[in-house]
C-alpha cells in the first residue's frame, strides 16, 4: 500500500517536473540540426497552448530566437493586420463595394482587416509619402525662386548644349553645391556636368569649381574671402608639413597666398551675394512651418471627417445603428486615400515639370485628376445601394445629396483650418 503510493507521488512529481522543463524551453532543443521543439505550453503563465495564443493571459507563441526580420513582419501583423487578409481586404475593398461593411455587420470579423486598422494602415503609407514628395516639390520651388537672377537664356543654352564641352572657366566659389540644384530645378540637364567641383566633399564651402562661361558672366559676383578660411588654410598649412595630406589640406595648399602674412590671394566668388538672406531664411522656415503644420493636422482632419460622415448617413438612414454606417464611412475613406494617391501624385509630378521646365501638361493625367472624384461617387453609389438595400433611384438621390452636404461641411471645416494656419504662420495667433 505505501510502495504504490510513493510511486504515484513520484509519478506525479516526474509529470510537473516534465511540465516545467517543456514550458521553459526554447523552441530548438540543439539535440540535433535543424531540430525545432513546438510549444506547448506559455512562457508566461504555463498554461497549455490551444493555439498560436494562450487563452489564460493572451501572450503570443513567440520564438525569442526568431531572425530579425519575423520580428518586423510579427510588428507590422500586429499593429495593422498586414498578413494574408490585408491583400484580400484591399482587392474586395475595390471589386465589391458595401461587401466588406456588411460582412463587418454581420459579426464576420476576423477573416478580414478590421475597418479603422485598414484606414489606419493606409493612412500611414499615404500622408508619409505625399508629405515627403511635398517637401521636394517645396524645396525645389524655394531653390527655383532662388535662382531666378540667372536669365532664361541662359538657361536655354545650357539646356540645348552638350554639357561636356561647356565647362571652361575656373575660379574658387562659394555655394557651387546650390547652383547645381538651382540648374537642376530650372530645367538645366546634368548640372554635376555643368558645374564641376574639384572638392566634392566641401559641398557649399568655398570650393574650386568649373563652369560655363556664360553662367559666369549671368550669377556669379566676386566677394572676400571668409575669415574662418583664412584661419583655416593658416592651421591647415601647417598640419600639412607634419604628414600626408588629405583633401582639405591639399585645397588650401594649392591655393594662392601671400608669402608674408600667409593670407589666401585668389579672388573668390559667389552667386547668391544679391539675395536678401534674411527673406530666403524666411521663406524656408515659413515652407517648414506649414508643412510641418498641415502634416500634423490633416490626418487628424480626415480622420475627425469619419465621424461626420457616419452622422450624415445616420441622418439618411435612421434606422441604423450608428457603428454600422461608421464602419461603412471609414471603408469609403480607406478607399478615397487610395484613390487619392494617383491624382496626388500626378499633381506634384505635373508641379515640378511645368513649374521648372515649362512642359505642357498631359492630357492622359488630366483625365486621371478629373476621373478620381467621379470614380469616388460611383463606388459610393454602388456601396450604399449594397449596404442599404434600397432602389436605385432612391439610393442616387441620397448620394448625390449627401456628396454636397459632406463636401459642404469638409470645404468649410477645411478653410477654416487653413486660414487659423495661416494667422499662427504670421503670427498673429
Amino acid at each position: 500500500m505505501i510502495r504504490k503510493l510513493y510511486d504515484r507521488i513520484r509519478k506525479e512529481k516526474k509529470k510537473e517536473t516534465e511540465k516545467k522543463d517543456t514550458s521553459t524551453l526554447p523552441l530548438s532543443t540543439g539535440e540535433g540540426a535543424g531540430e525545432v521543439r513546438p510549444y506547448t505550453h506559455c512562457m508566461n503563465c504555463g498554461t497549455t497552448l490551444k493555439g498560436m495564443y494562450c487563452h489564460q493571459c493572451g501572450q503570443y507563441a513567440l520564438d525569442i530566437h526568431q531572425p530579425m526580420w519575423k520580428y518586423v513582419r510579427q510588428y507590422f501583423e500586429n499593429m495593422y493586420q498586414f498578413d494574408g487578409k490585408v491583400w484580400m481586404t484591399l482587392r474586395l475593398l475595390f471589386s465589391r463595394p458595401g461587401f466588406l461593411t456588411n460582412e463587418f455587420n454581420d459579426g464576420k470579423i476576423n477573416s478580414y482587416v478590421h475597418p479603422f486598422r485598414l484606414y489606419m494602415f493606409i493612412s500611414v503609407l499615404f500622408f508619409t509619402f505625399f508629405f515627403m514628395a511635398a517637401e521636394r516639390s517645396t524645396g525645389r520651388a524655394l531653390l527655383t525662386m532662388a535662382g531666378e537672377q540667372i536669365p532664361d537664356t541662359v538657361i536655354g543654352m545650357l539646356q540645348r548644349a552638350d554639357a561636356d564641352a561647356l565647362p571652361d572657366t575656373t575660379v574658387y566659389a562659394y555655394n557651387m553645391e546650390t547652383l547645381r540644384k538651382v540648374l537642376d530645378a530650372r530645367g538645366a540637364q546634368r548640372a554635376d556636368s555643368l558645374v564641376r567641383l574639384h572638392y566634392e566633399e566641401r559641398g557649399d564651402e568655398l570650393n574650386r569649381v568649373t563652369l560655363p562661361r556664360a553662367l559666369f558672366d549671368a550669377c556669379l559676383k566676386r566677394t572676400d574671402i571668409h575669415e574662418e578660411n583664412q584661419t583655416e588654410a593658416k592651421v591647415l598649412r601647417r598640419t600639412a608639413q607634419l604628414g600626408e595630406m588629405d583633401e582639405e589640406e591639399l585645397f588650401y595648399h594649392d591655393m594662392p597666398t601671400d608669402s608674408l602674412t600667409g593670407r589666401i590671394t585668389a579672388d573668390a566668388y559667389d552667386w547668391m551675394t544679391n539675395i536678401d538672406q534674411t527673406d530666403r531664411l524666411h521663406q524656408q522656415a515659413t515652407a517648414s512651418f506649414v508643412l510641418g503644420q498641415l502634416s500634423k493636422w490633416t490626418p487628424m482632419f480626415l480622420m475627425f471627417l469619419l465621424p461626420v460622415q457616419a452622422l450624415l448617413f445616420k441622418l439618411f438612414y435612421p434606422r441604423r445603428r450608428y457603428m454600422e454606417h461608421f464602419a461603412h464611412a471609414t471603408h469609403l475613406s480607406s478607399l478615397l486615400l487610395v484613390l487619392m494617391a494617383v491624382p496626388a501624385g500626378i499633381l506634384l509630378w505635373e508641379f515640378n515639370r511645368v513649374s521648372y521646365n515649362n512642359v505642357v501638361t498631359n492630357p492622359v493625367e488630366d483625365a486621371f485628376i478629373f476621373l478620381s472624384p467621379l470614380a469616388l461617387m460611383l463606388y459610393q453609389l454602388v456601396s450604399m445601394h449594397t449596404v442599404y438595400r434600397e432602389g436605385w433611384g432612391k439610393t442616387t438621390a441620397k448620394c448625390l445629396l449627401m456628396l454636397f452636404l459632406f463636401n459642404l461641411l469638409a470645404l468649410g471645416l477645411a478653410a477654416a483650418l487653413i486660414l487659423w494656419l495661416a494667422a499662427k504662420a504670421m503670427g498673429r495667433i
